[in-house]
């Protein structure tokens, strides 16, 4: 979709700006949109071939895959046999394989058990410092755990929490505040 105004900018790591491309943004998608008639293991390694200059050298296949602890039987099972919290496991790979600078979450952790949940959330701890991750979430300690900034939508509208509020005592009366009021957004 086109935007209809404004502009995105990433910048270099000598702080100068350049345009940010549709190739430099990942999405993983709630509900994830993978090929039922393939394997994981076959999944993987095409897009491994894809994105061939990304892959450190002698990384495998099978160490994507113990990074998100698919098990090995599970590797090679169709796709559409996976459970959704498995699904939303390849996605994240596919994240780590192709390794786009800014990263798009919607509800990130929501279809796995709290084990899973562990983890991925663990992998987004690391891989933090070399991406922008900005993600959906109606888990607040989520937010608190991962995010530099919070910004609060409500009413279509957007409102950014003071992030010296994060660590106040007051922190979820000043959201619940926010939320309610109307003439908070600015």
């Amino acid at each position: 979709m086109p935007a209809d105004g404004g502009r995105a900018l990433l910048f270099d790591g000598d702080g100068a700006p350049r345009p940010l491309t549709q190739d430099q943004v990942g999405y993983v998608y709630s509900t994830p949109i993978l090929p039922d008639f393939l394997t994981g293991y076959e999944f993987i390694r095409f897009f491994m071939d894809l994105h061939e200059g990304n892959v450190p050298v002698g990384k495998t296949i099978d160490d994507y895959f113990d990074m998100v602890k698919i098990d090995v039987h599970d590797r090679h099972k169709l796709i559409k046999g996976y459970s959704h919290g498995m699904k939303n496991k390849v996605q994240m790979l596919m994240l780590l394989i192709a390794r786009p600078p800014v990263i798009l979450l919607d509800e990130p952790l929501t279809s796995f058990d709290v084990v899973v949940a562990l983890e991925i959330k663990q992998l987004l701890r690391e891989i933090r410092p070399d991406h922008i991750l900005i993600f959906s979430t109606h888990i607040l300690q989520l937010a608190t755990d991962l995010c530099d900034e919070i910004v609060v939508l409500s009413d279509g509208r957007l409102s950014r929490l003071d992030h010296s509020l994060l660590d106040s005592p007051d922190f979820e009366a000043r959201l619940i505040e926010l939320l309610k009021d109307e003439n908070a957004h600015d």
